[in-house]
C-alpha cells in the first residue's frame, strides 16, 4: 500500500520557484513509495471561513459550497501534507491562507475525519536575501501544526530566489527538498 502526499500549491505562478521546490520533494518521496496529488490553489474559488459552526450539518465538511471540497477530498486521504507557498509580506500567499482557516471541520465535535497524527512539510521561497524573512510564516506554520496535531517532518525556506526559475540556478534548495522527500519514509516510521 503506497502512502499519499497532498501538495498544496499556493503560488499564482505555474512552474515557479515554490512549485519547483515541491516537485523536487515529490521526486524524492516517490523513490520511497509515496504517491503525490497536487492541489493548485490558483484558479480555485475558496472563500474564507465564516465561523458559522455548521460543519458537517449538510453531510459534508463545510456548509459553504465552493472548491474547498477538492482540498478536503485530498486531505482526507493524505499521510503527508505539503504546504508550498511563496512568501508574500512575510506570510502565506493569499491563495493558500484560506486552507488553514477552513480546517475547522476536522476539529468540530461531529467530524467524520480525523487528521491528527498526520505529517506536515513547509516549503517556501522568497526574493529576500535574509533568511530571517520567514520568521512569521514559520511561526504560523508551527502553531497551526501543533493545534492540528501534525508532526512537522521538515521545512525548506529558500531565500534569495525571486525570478521565475531562479531556484534551479541558485543554491542547493532543490537537492535539499529532494533529500527531505527521501527522508519522509524514515521520519514517518518514527511517529
Amino acid at each position: 500500500m503506497s502512502r499519499k502526499i497532498t501538495v498544496i500549491l499556493g503560488s499564482p505562478r505555474r512552474d515557479g520557484n515554490s512549485e519547483r521546490l515541491a516537485a523536487a520533494l515529490v521526486r524524492g518521496a516517490s523513490e520511497v513509495g509515496y504517491k503525490a496529488q497536487y492541489v493548485r490553489m490558483h484558479g480555485l474559488k475558496v472563500g474564507g471561513c465564516i465561523d458559522c459552526r455548521r460543519c458537517w450539518s449538510n453531510g459534508t465538511h463545510c456548509f459553504l459550497n465552493d472548491d474547498m471540497k477538492e482540498v478536503y477530498a485530498a486531505l482526507d486521504t493524505s499521510d503527508v501534507i505539503v504546504f508550498a507557498s511563496p512568501l508574500y509580506f512575510y506570510s502565506w500567499a493569499a491563495q493558500i491562507k484560506p486552507i488553514w482557516d477552513r480546517l475547522l471541520p476536522y476539529f468540530h465535535p461531529n467530524s467524520k475525519v480525523d487528521v491528527r497524527g498526520r505529517v506536515a512539510v513547509l516549503l517556501s521561497t522568497a526574493g529576500d536575501k535574509d533568511a530571517k524573512c520567514f520568521g512569521g510564516l514559520k511561526k504560523s506554520f508551527e502553531l497551526a501544526c501543533a493545534y492540528c496535531g501534525w508532526r512537522i517532518a521538515g521545512e525548506i525556506l529558500a531565500h534569495g530566489v525571486y525570478g521565475a526559475g531562479e531556484i534551479s540556478e541558485k543554491g542547493d534548495w532543490l537537492k535539499r527538498a529532494e533529500d527531505l522527500g527521501k527522508k519522509l519514509q524514515t521520519d514517518e516510521g518514527e511517529k
